[in-house]
């Protein structure tokens, strides 16, 4: 959460340095009819970006997103983006916690099963402040929403079953694994990937700032500050449910990082 505190307020200071700059800037004489002329025209802009995101529901590295967006029309004289999305993220316990080993490994006792989610999302994104060419920032609101595919996979540790090195890569339980010395560390994500998969269906919703910073040519850079609210359709078991409790719902702020490039262009 303390992500999402300090993103929220570069993007108040940025928001009054942009608007200060605006203000301080005297605007040259438009003929009436070059006016005319120039509201007639309709913006078209197509962007395609990827990144990465972090969020409070994660690590620092909480997954990837791949967005797209393009200029479909105006909400009271303010452009009107159609925003396309997909991420996958990763969702932990709040009560996780990471543990050393007798040999300096790491776990998270009470862990049964990672989750991660895959949110394809369809959206608008309204613009209220536009980049000046490749000068200043662009910030705008989004608003989305989507389908969620939860994928629950078994955490698996490495355990030594009779305390004389005769070790096993087996799934966390709190039934068996109850010796904490005879576990000897995590036995990493990718051990067994595919096996012992189920996938939990869901839906989300996310509402977020976008900050569009300075470009070279058609590369862009910016970031997307936000939350989102997710519900599964069952509860998924990340830890042990004889040592804690889990949950169907989550919510969560989150700060995603994105790099691209868009075309722009206008006409009549």
């Amino acid at each position: 959460m303390k992500i999402s505190v300090l993103s929220l307020v570069l993007l108040l200071a940025v928001t009054s340095s942009f608007a200060q700059r605006r203000s301080s800037r005297t605007p040259a004489p438009v003929a009436k009819a070059d006016s005319k002329k120039t509201e007639k025209k309709k913006e078209d802009y197509k962007m395609f970006a990827y990144g990465l995101t972090t969020n409070t529901n994660s690590g620092l590295l909480g997954g990837l997103v791949v967005r797209h967006s393009k200029a479909i029309g105006t909400y009271k004289w303010n452009p009107v983006h159609q925003y396309i999305a997909f991420e996958a993220v990763n969702i932990k316990n709040p009560k996780e916690k990471s543990e050393p080993t007798s040999i300096a490994n790491r776990f998270i006792y009470g862990k049964r099963n990672y989750f991660f989610s895959l949110r394809p999302e369809y959206g608008r994104e309204v613009v209220f402040f536009k980049k000046n060419g490749d000068d200043g920032i662009g910030i705008s609101v989004i608003a989305a929403a989507g389908p969620s595919l939860g994928i629950q996979k078994p955490y698996y540790i490495k355990y030594d079953r009779n305390g004389r090195g005769a070790v096993d890569v087996v799934q966390f339980d709190p039934n068996i694994h109850k010796e904490l010395n005879r576990i000897q560390g995590s036995a990493g994500i990718w051990q067994d990937f595919f096996v012992g998969m189920k996938m939990i269906p869901g839906v989300h919703v996310k509402l977020a700032a976008n900050i569009d910073m300075n470009t070279f040519g058609n590369n862009l850079t910016g970031f997307e500050i936000g939350i989102t609210t997710e519900l599964f359709s069952k509860t998924p078991e990340i830890m042990s449910n004889q040592l804690t409790t889990n949950s169907r719902f989550y919510s969560a702020g989150y700060l995603t990082i994105y790099f691209g490039n868009k075309k722009q262009k206008k006409a009549k």
